[in-house]
């Protein structure tokens, strides 16, 4: 078995700092970019169409770019994840045990941004 720490490059690792961090209003922070794995030193080995000699891509590289692909999507659903979180603390509880569905939520969302625009729209009747 290969030694899990030659891959830390390419995982995520999130900081443990109590730095603040500016953060939009979904929470997540403007440094927070899904390619931040890449890595600048890594050179791609051209495809095996392409002339120069070099065909093939070594598997290692290949599994490297699968974890590093792998991580990228983790950290985007985790992303997505807090979003959906942070849009349900917004809307109105209606009494439920169990937690809306991201379809649930969106709609919900919807109806609720919809009646507080029609709330604004009504004009006062004196």
């Amino acid at each position: 078995m290969e030694n899990p720490e030659h891959y830390s490059a390419y995982l995520y690792f999130p900081a443990q700092t109590t730095e603040v961090v500016p953060q939009d209003c979904w929470g997540a922070s403007p440094a927070s970019s899904y390619d931040s794995l890449s890595d600048e030193s890594f050179q791609q080995a051209p495809s095996p169409g392409r002339s120069g000699g070099r065909g093939r891509v070594s598997p290692q590289v290949l599994r490297r770019r699968r974890l590093a692909a792998n991580a990228r999507e983790r950290r985007r659903m985790q992303n997505l994840n807090q979003a959906f979180d942070r849009l349900r603390t917004f809307l109105p509880q209606l009494g439920q045990d169990r937690q809306l569905s991201k379809f649930e939520t969106l709609q919900m969302a919807q109806t609720y941004i919809s009646a507080l625009y029609d709330l604004l729209d009504q004009t006062p009747s004196r």
